[in-house]
This record gives structure tokens, sequence and C-alpha cells, in this order.
């Protein structure tokens, strides 16, 4: 079935900045002694750069406070540090796009981990997934970082298990970044939300 459908990124499109950035400087704040560990986080994104291990293990070095913290943990993070940092207008956008029938996805690199917390009005989110083992969060990301071509292919499956398919002249796709024009190529109607002001524009490619 035909569906108009709104895709949104989250890191400087629905919230302003980073999460993964907000997440280093949450645990910082309570683990001063965990600054030792991007020395590690150093070494494996060298190796990353030198093509002998893949982003997603350089990306698991820097995600190293999710293994400390438990899901009420990751919770309080979320609800503390990163809903205040949400551009009203946009989470005001996604709402008015649901109500209007959009099924509203938000498709971002920010794990699922901490991401999962949102109560914001999306019919899906689609993150980076990171192993969970004993009823524990981990850093260890499994399959893609969800970023550039991954997105679309998370976004057609997503659909796929709801039998719709992209209404392409009626749907729309908000980002901040160029390194979203994969997504974004899904829809006729693309806005880019700008890094200063989070103002809403149209997408110029």
């Amino acid at each position: 079935m035909l569906q108009k459908v709104a895709l949104f990124d989250f890191d400087n499109t629905v919230a302003r900045g980073d999460s993964i950035a907000l997440l280093l400087k949450h645990d910082l704040k309570h683990h001063p002694w965990h600054a030792l560990y991007f020395i590690k986080v150093g070494i494996l994104y060298l190796l990353f750069l030198l093509h002998l291990i893949s982003f997603e293990k350089a990306k698991s070095a820097i995600l190293f406070p999710i293994d400390g913290m438990n899901d009420e943990q990751l919770k309080v993070f979320y609800q503390n540090e990163v809903v205040p940092t949400y551009y009203s207008h946009v989470v005001e956008e996604m709402r008015q796009k649901q109500q209007e029938g959009y099924f509203v996805i938000l498709c971002t690199a920010s794990c699922e981990a901490y991401m999962r917390y949102n109560e914001l009005p999306i019919d899906c989110l689609l993150g980076t997934k990171t192993l969970r083992k004993n009823q524990h969060e981990t850093s260890e990301i499994i399959g893609k970082n969800c970023k550039g071509e991954e997105k679309i292919n998370r976004i057609l499956a997503c659909l796929k298990a709801q039998h719709l398919e992209i209404d392409y002249e009626q749907s729309y796709g908000y980002s901040d970044s160029r390194s979203d024009l994969p997504m974004l190529s899904l829809v006729k109607h693309k806005k880019r939300i700008l890094l200063k002001t989070g103002q809403i524009v149209e997408f110029e490619e």
C-alpha cells in the first residue's frame, strides 16, 4: 500500500548537538577516570583509518559508557541530557505530520540502546543496534552503523514489514547534513535543519 512518510534524522535535526558526545560528557562527569578509555578509542580509530578494522569496531570503542549503565541509568541519561536539547518546533513538525496521517520514521546513527527511551511522536525508531547480553546493553555494535546507504536499507525493511511503500510525491525528509542525501532520495520534499538556528528550510542539493 502506498503511504506518505516523514523521515527524520536525529542529531542536529530533532535535537541540537550529538547524542554520543552527550553520553561521553555524562559518563565523564560521574567517572572522570574513564578518560583513560580514550587511549583505546584513539588506537582503534587509527586502525580504522588504516583500514585494519571496521568503522563499527571503532565506534563500539567510543560507546564504552553503555557497558557500565543499566536500563534505568540509560533512561535517566536520555531524559535528563538528551530531551532538553530537542528543537521544540521540529518535534511539533513530527507531531503535525503524524496527525496528518504520515508514517513517521526516526532514522539515526545514534544507538537504540538509549534512543528507545524517546517519547517522540514517531511510528518507527531505526538506530545503530548494539548487543544486549544477559539483560544488559553493551557497546558492541551489531550489523552496520545506521548512516548513509544503510538508512535506506533500514527504512525500506521497516516499511516492508508494515506492507507499505513510500508515496514519493507526498513524502518528506528532514536532516541537517548532506550525508543524509541517500535517505532523502526516498522522498520528494527535502527539508534541511540549519545548525545554528534549527530553522527548517528547503534542502538545496
